[in-house]
């Protein structure tokens, strides 16, 4: 019979763009009776605990996490956390599967590579695992807590109960669920390089995983990838994603999404990977609000990933760009600091590429907030949805 679990852990973005793993740390802690611990001194917990990279330069090192989580954890706390990196992402994905159903503690895992790390607080499966080896069960998806975006204020408040974190828009989103093919294709996708090369990492209970392959998931793709489908369809299977994935069901998303309507899409292509596009597919309730956002394979149609209001008196903020908005925003001038020039804006002279463009990167961490390419001669320019304006893309970042 299929399962879902959901541990309790209350969500908190990032105090700055490199804080992801003070702010899972914060969280993770807070959720077994440590309080709401400073996401500076949980950082530099992390940072000066890298033993066995040291030459590579993380911001929070996986040996940093495991270090802070044992250090800060409450004495009331009987069990100890372990970083694990086994060979494959199956053997690590169901590691944070056990993890959440004996334990009932929150893994933290590192993914895009090697860039960053968010809190995996719930998973979906055909049953519950009987043993930290049992592999006779298929995992469908996981709900996470990522802590990106940064928090906007210059000088973040303290973290608390019930504060503003997880509301949407700059905020973050409190509640997202990622299908099983998503978090293999996009996610969870192994350390490029350094130490740990070729592993796959997450900080988690003690007890030994297994290598094992086991039962999974059948992916269901619904065309056959040789074109881009249209936007109504993108509608229409972004509602059917929502109740296939189970997500419907789950007692806090229900009451959020019980009735909506799918809103105009927005299409995206992955900058990294050539020939990957999704759709963001606004769910608004009803009064116009969008209190979901559905992500749908643009090639094959089927559910990738869901993010969704907190309550079902909030909503997200998630709103088109037009091209004048997008001109209004570059302004007539901008200031190129690493090249040491600057670009002159003529409306006449720029092409804005057809679709919205992401890939992991330190200016955005969640496939929900991507940007418009602007190019200006041989530059290019970058428009994050939510305004900001961006003369290059970073991805050297490592734990940010």
């Amino acid at each position: 019979m299929a399962v879902t679990e959901n541990i309790a852990t209350e969500y908190h973005q990032q105090d700055t763009d490199f804080y992801c793993g003070a702010a899972c740390a914060q969280m993770v802690l807070h959720a077994i009776g440590a309080g709401h611990l400073s996401q500076d001194d949980l950082y530099n917990d992390n940072h000066s605990h890298n033993v066995l990279d040291s030459g590579v330069n993380w911001y929070s090192p996986p040996d940093g996490i495991e270090w802070t989580l044992n250090n800060r954890k409450p004495a009331a706390f009987a069990n100890h956390f372990v970083l694990f990196s086994p060979a494959t992402e199956e053997a690590i994905s169901r590691k944070i599967v056990w993890t959440l159903h004996h334990y009932r503690v929150a893994p933290i895992a590192l993914v895009y590579g090697w860039a960053h790390w968010i809190v995996i607080r719930g998973y979906e499966a055909s049953a519950a695992p009987a043993s930290s080896v049992d592999t006779g069960y298929a995992i469908n998806g996981f709900f996470v807590n990522n802590p990106w975006p940064p928090t906007p204020d210059p000088a973040p408040p303290p973290h608390s109960t019930g504060d503003i974190c997880g509301s949407g828009g700059g905020y973050g989103i409190a509640d997202e669920h990622i299908s099983y093919a998503t978090w293999q294709g996009t996610y969870m996708t192994g350390t490029p390089g350094g130490y740990w090369a070729g592993k796959f990492l997450a900080v988690c209970d003690p007890e030994p995983f297994s290598e094992k392959r086991g039962k999974r998931a059948e992916l269901k793709r619904f065309f056959n990838g040789e074109k881009i489908i249209d936007k109504k369809t993108a509608m229409q299977y972004a509602l059917r994603g929502l109740d296939e994935s189970g997500v419907r069901n789950h007692k806090t998303i229900k009451k959020v999404i019980t009735k909506v309507t799918a809103a105009d899409p927005v299409l995206v292509h992955r900058l990294d990977r050539s020939n990957e596009f999704y759709y963001i597919v606004p769910m608004q309730g009803a009064n116009k609000k969008t209190v979901s956002l559905v992500n749908v394979d643009a090639r094959f149609g089927n559910y990738m990933q869901s993010a969704f209001a907190a309550t079902e008196k909030s909503s997200i903020n998630f709103k088109h760009l037009s091209r004048e908005a997008i001109l209004k925003l570059l302004g007539r001038r901008i200031s190129v600091k690493e090249e040491k020039r600057v670009i002159n804006i003529y409306p006449e002279a720029i092409c804005i590429y057809p679709t919205l463009v992401w890939m992991p990167c330190r200016e955005s961490l969640s496939p929900y907030i991507p940007f418009y390419m602007v190019t200006v001669g041989s530059h290019r320019l970058y428009v994050r949805i939510d305004g900001q304006v961006f003369t290059h893309l970073h991805t050297d970042g490592i734990g940010i």
